[in-house]
Order: structure tokens, then sequence, then C-alpha cells
């Protein structure tokens, strides 16, 4: 979102620029008093954080919903390292994804699926832990694994699964703690 509106900005900046007639005498308006502004606090205030970086249970399910985000982002394209960033390396099926992942890409091969979509989130326990969970039940669309440049593509059906992310805030925000599917 704030890429977009820098972008818009950018845009506004550079059309105005470019506004200027065949008249090459300067239009100069008379001058007048004009008041000295000063920066509002607003105008100088921090960007509003994303809800995955607070420390809330809002907070706790947008980072987790942001993680599977990352995953599908990573399976696509075979770039982990925003979904290491933000995996701990305690997670072991984490680590398992993010290893898969970097094993299928590394050896030419590929994935193709239209990611996992978050059906339903559950609140996260508020007590005052650092860790909290969130469970998650999740449509995983079919996809198509080839493991490697030579390999035979497999198919894989998709379907609702549901995981309980245990998600922990460090000083520097959420980190997935373990994702474990639930029988």
């Amino acid at each position: 979102m704030r890429r977009h509106l820098a972008y818009a900005a950018g845009a506004a900046v550079l059309a105005l620029a470019g506004c200027g007639g065949d008249d090459p005498t300067p239009q100069v308006a008379d001058p007048t008093p004009t008041a000295t502004v000063s920066a509002s606090p607003s105008a100088s205030a921090a960007v509003e954080k994303e809800a995955w970086e607070k420390k809330t249970e809002a907070g706790a399910i947008a980072f987790a919903k942001r993680w599977i985000r990352l995953f599908d982002e990573a399976k696509s394209s075979g770039d982990t390292a925003e979904l290491e960033a933000v995996s701990s390396d305690d997670c072991k099926t984490c680590q398992n994804y993010i290893s898969l992942t970097k094993d299928i890409y590394g050896n030419g091969g590929s994935v193709k699926s239209e990611g996992w979509r978050v059906l339903a989130v559950s609140t996260p326990n508020n007590d005052s832990s650092p860790t909290r969970r969130v469970s998650m039940r999740v449509d995983q669309s079919p996809q198509e694994i080839k493991r490697s440049a030579d390999a035979e593509a497999e198919s894989f059906p998709g379907g609702e699964a549901t995981f309980t992310a245990s998600v922990r805030w460090a000083k520097n925000g959420w980190s997935m703690a373990s994702l474990d599917i639930v029988e």
C-alpha cells in the first residue's frame, strides 16, 4: 500500500514538472506575505505499522496469514528469503518447507499451485506468554510438483486442512515458532 502511494505521489510530481507551455516568460505571482508553516506532528510521525507488525491478538492472526502468503510466494518462485526471515529455526515444519523448496528449485524443478487460502482463523490465547496459538482452516489448491528439471510432474489434489500455528513475539516482531497439522 505504501509503495502504491509513493508511486502515485512520484507520478504526480513528474506530471506537474512537465506542465509548461511554450511560453518562455516566467509567470510570477505578486509577492504577498505568507505564514511560516511548521511540520505537523502527523506529517513527521512514523508510518503506521501493518497489523502483523503489532504485538496484539489481531497482529498474531495477521502474521499467521502473512506467513501463509509468504509460503505461497516461496513455493511459486523458489525464493525463500522472506519466509526464512519470519520462520524460527526451531520450526521443523517451516524448515522442511524451506529446504524442500530450495531443493526443488535448485534442481531446476518447479511448483505450480494457486496457493493456500485461509478460510477461518481462531482467536489466539491471550495470556502473558510471548507465544500465541492460532488455529487456521486452510484450503490448499491442487498443485503440481516437478522435483527436478528431468523429473515427471507429480500431482496433488489439494483440499482443506487445519493447522495450529504457534507464533512468537520477539523484539523485532512475530516469527513462526511451529506449524502443525491437526488430524
